[in-house]
């Protein structure tokens, strides 16, 4: 066990906050007590009782559990690339590519095959 009851409960403990990814309840960390949500993601422990409180409380112990976190990651990564694309693509469609972005990105290929700059993705393209 990584952070057992013993642990949590020890007054030289400095930890506040804990971020379980494996959310696994009651074990390896003992205070991962449920999971918590990407709406409502932290909840707080207290070590005394190791009863579930209010994370803000003075003496709690931050807990984010949420079982489903690492599905979040593509959801941030698409979010961050719309942004980018809506800022520095989408314009160039409408301004004559004033800022040369369409014009770069006919660097990787022409007339249907990669440029020679990028022809060390021709197996990976082919599915080799």
């Amino acid at each position: 066990m990584m952070l057992d009851v013993n642990d949590l409960k020890d007054p030289s403990l400095k930890i506040s906050v804990i971020a379980d990814i494996s959310c696994d309840i009651g074990a390896p960390i003992a205070s991962t007590l449920r999971s918590s949500t990407i709406s409502d993601p932290i909840y707080g422990v207290n070590p005394r009782d190791m009863a579930e409180c209010d994370w803000r409380s003075e003496d709690a112990l931050a807990v984010m559990a949420v079982d489903n976190l690492p599905c979040e990651v593509p959801v941030d990564a698409s979010s961050g690339f719309s942004i980018a694309f809506s800022k520095y693509v989408l314009p160039a469609f409408f301004d004559g590519d004033q800022s040369g972005v369409l014009a770069r990105a006919q660097i990787t290929t022409a007339d249907g095959k990669l440029t020679p700059r990028f022809s060390y993705l021709e197996e990976y393209v082919a599915g080799k």
